[in-house]
């Protein structure tokens, strides 16, 4: 062999991932002992702090917008360090204990809800990133897993979505040039570029303070 790799149970966590004009994302700040996990987290990692960063460079971004990189994502690292070394301790050992061990939980997540909340713990779809407001609704903070096609586009580009009934997209008006606004029936969402729900309701109360904590003060 040419060359050669060891991966070991070393479960690592970055104090800050902002730091003054430094950030880190990716292995860089955190180092994960289980495969596949660590390269959604990566991924996640930069999903979250690009339209941050592109919000910063084009000069619209709200005060401290980019400082939330690191309050959210480290709250989503400390989840999914959970989780992996909750595998390793799943892999580890062969005697009749810990095999004991992954029988009763194997026939745990045999039933649907907690095989769904498992995988939604190891894809990260189960992170709720606190929100504004002293009564957030209970989709704030959440991932939009489930939206329409015409909602897909826009995040696609990297663009924040409001979609609501039209008196509430007159509202959201004044954020048109950075923000795509849908017409729909339906109850209300204010979605970020990287998916998770930044305000939802169904009348207008908190939908401005939330545009302009996330994407600024109109132009």
């Amino acid at each position: 062999p040419r060359r050669l790799t060891r991966f070991t149970y070393a479960a690592r966590h970055t104090e800050r991932y902002v730091a003054g004009r430094v950030l880190l994302a990716g292995d860089a700040a955190h180092q994960i002992p289980t495969g596949g996990v660590a390269v959604s987290a990566g991924m996640l990692d930069g999903v979250n702090l690009a339209w941050k960063l592109a919000a910063t460079i084009q000069g619209w971004a709200p005060a401290g917008l980019l400082d939330t990189y690191h309050s959210e994502r480290h709250l989503a690292g400390d989840r999914l360090l959970l989780h992996a070394q909750a595998q390793v301790a799943l892999r580890r050992g062969h005697d009749p204990a810990n095999d004991a061990l992954r029988k009763v939980f194997s026939e745990l997540v045999s039933d649907a809800p907690a095989l769904a909340r498992v995988g939604a713990m190891i894809a990260a779809s189960d992170v709720r990133y606190p929100m504004t407001g002293t009564q957030p609704h209970a989709l704030a903070g959440t991932f939009a897993s489930h939206v329409p096609d015409d909602v897909v586009a826009p995040l696609r580009a990297a663009r924040p979505v409001f979609v609501g009934p039209p008196e509430l997209c007159d509202v959201a008006a004044p954020w048109r040039d950075r923000v795509t606004i849908l017409n729909h029936p339906a109850e209300a969402l204010l979605i970020r570029p990287d998916a998770h729900i930044a305000w939802a309701g169904a009348t207008d109360t908190g939908l401005q303070e939330a545009l302009a904590h996330w994407f600024g003060d109109p132009r």
